[in-house]
C-alpha cells in the first residue's frame, strides 16, 4: 500500500459512523400489522420481552423499526435527512398509525466516535420541523468505539 492509501484508510476507518432509525412502540399492543399498513419495505417489528441483538437485555415495549446501514459522516444531519427522504413517502400512513393506535414516535441517532472524532451535532431547522411533523421525539447516542485494524 502506498502512503497515500495508509492515510486514506485511516481518514476513513476514523470518520464517525452513524445510523438513523425511526421507531413506533407500544407497551399495549402489537406492531406487526404495521408491516403491511405502512408498506415501508425493510421495516421490522419486535415484540415486549424478547431480547435485543445478542445481549441479556429485553425489550420494554412492542416495536415497528425501519433503520438505515452505518454509515461514515462528520454531519448527523446528513443522515437524519436520508433517513426523512426515505419516510417521506409512507408519512401519512406512519402519522395515520401513529394517531389511529396512539404510538409513540421516536427517531433515533447513534454514533459510533472514534478517538476523538464527533461529529457536528447540527440538525437543520427543516428536519427539525420534520420530525415535528411526525410528532416524534429524537434520541442521539454516542459509542466511543476502537477503529477497525488495516
Amino acid at each position: 500500500m502506498s502512503a497515500n492509501s495508509d492515510i486514506e484508510f485511516e481518514l476513513r476507518q476514523l470518520t464517525p459512523s452513524v445510523r438513523a432509525a425511526f421507531r413506533l412502540t407500544s407497551e399495549r399492543q402489537t406492531l406487526d400489522h404495521l408491516l403491511g399498513d405502512i408498506g415501508l419495505e425493510g421495516a421490522t417489528t419486535w415484540q415486549k420481552g424478547e431480547s435485543i441483538a445478542a445481549s441479556d437485555l429485553q425489550r420494554r415495549t412492542n416495536g415497528w423499526c425501519f433503520e438505515l446501514p452505518w454509515q461514515r459522516t462528520y454531519m448527523l444531519d446528513d443522515a437524519l435527512s436520508e433517513l426523512l427522504r426515505a419516510l417521506t413517502p409512507y408519512r401519512d400512513e406512519i402519522v395515520a398509525a401513529t394517531r389511529a393506535h396512539d404510538l409513540d414516535a421516536h427517531f433515533a441517532l447513534e454514533t459510533r466516535m472514534y478517538a476523538d472524532r464527533v461529529p457536528a451535532a447540527y440538525l437543520s431547522p427543516a428536519n427539525v420541523k420534520a420530525i415535528a411533523g411526525y410528532g416524534a421525539s429524537l434520541d442521539t447516542a454516542v459509542m466511543p468505539t476502537a477503529p477497525e485494524s488495516a
